[in-house]
């Protein structure tokens, strides 16, 4: 086929979602578990996958989300794990974001008047960046969307002797195509409005000047998401930073997909395979996907 090519095991980036999923919603998503991690990752090897994103679901919630920063959390016994394990054969990316560790499910702290607390969030951020790099992360991934998020952790990793540590910044657009995560990893209702600091879909010179901004305060990668109506910006993106990029095809994305697929309304891995190509030939250089299994099993 003329279009394999294009894409290869090396463009994708498997997610990974660590803890016990809530027994009361089926997302579509898959969790795994502390028991079987071993096992994934060896089958994620097999497949020639070498790149990892780890996703936090602690038992555990309060206001701040301090399970996030928590040196015994689930995301830090993680990154321990695969480094004991498996040493250098991953590259490992750790998202930093504290919604599925508060009580709110908001990307940050909130104030007495139930506002994101921008520079109250910055401080917790960076410490938990700082944390994960400590416990094996080898990417940091700022993914709130706060202002002066990658500064903040970019001189907390340098301050701390991590500066070899790399940053992939988020470039997230408000979206419903989050709520199969969100319902995953946060156990109360997916409806949070978190229009006051992500970035209006329609608004395309913003969310350039976010990345503008991301790249002057030290990120090495960009991350577009959702994935889906959003390759012009990857293409501008290309055309404009010269930049490293990647994309994330989100959870409603990839559940849309496996629900079309069911009912025969497509033929999932054509079409997978095929927009796939479309996201590299636009200018990305990775995907990070809850496909990347099956894909890589096609290649």
């Amino acid at each position: 086929m003329c279009r394999k090519p294009l894409l290869k095991t090396k463009n994708l980036i498997t997610p990974i979602i660590i803890g016990s999923p809530p027994a009361a919603y089926n997302s579509g998503l898959y969790v795994v578990s502390e028991r079987n991690l071993i096992d994934k990752l060896e089958t994620i090897l097999a497949l020639h996958l070498d790149k990892i994103i780890i996703f936090g679901m602690p038992k555990i919630h309060d206001l701040s989300g301090s399970q996030a920063w928590n040196k015994k959390g689930i995301v830090h016994t993680t990154l321990k794990t695969i480094k004991e394990n498996f040493d250098n054969r991953f590259q490992i990316i750790a998202d930093v974001c504290i919604c599925q560790y508060n009580l709110s499910g908001h990307c940050g702290i909130l104030n007495q008047n139930n506002y994101v607390d921008n520079d109250k969030t910055l401080k917790l951020m960076s410490k938990t960046a700082l944390s994960y790099a400590e416990a094996g992360a080898d990417i940091i991934a700022p993914s709130s969307m706060m202002d002066g998020l990658v500064l903040s952790i970019r001189k907390k990793l340098d301050d701390n002797a991590f500066r070899d540590t790399k940053i992939m910044s988020f470039s997230k657009q408000f979206s419903d195509l989050y709520t199969p995560f969100r319902l995953t990893t946060f156990k109360k209702s997916s409806k949070i409005d978190k229009a006051a600091y992500q970035i209006g879909y329609s608004n395309s010179r913003e969310i350039l000047k976010k990345i503008e901004l991301d790249l002057l305060e030290g990120a090495d990668i960009i991350t577009i998401k959702p994935s889906l109506g959003n390759l012009d910006l990857v293409n501008r993106v290309f055309s404009t930073f010269k930049c490293k990029i990647a994309v994330h095809h989100v959870s409603g994305e990839y559940t849309m997909l496996k629900a079309a697929s069911r009912i025969g309304l497509l033929d999932e891995y054509e079409w997978v395979l095929g927009y796939f190509a479309c996201m590299i030939r636009a200018g990305a250089d990775l995907i990070i996907s809850y496909s990347a299994e099956e894909v890589a099993a096609l290649l």
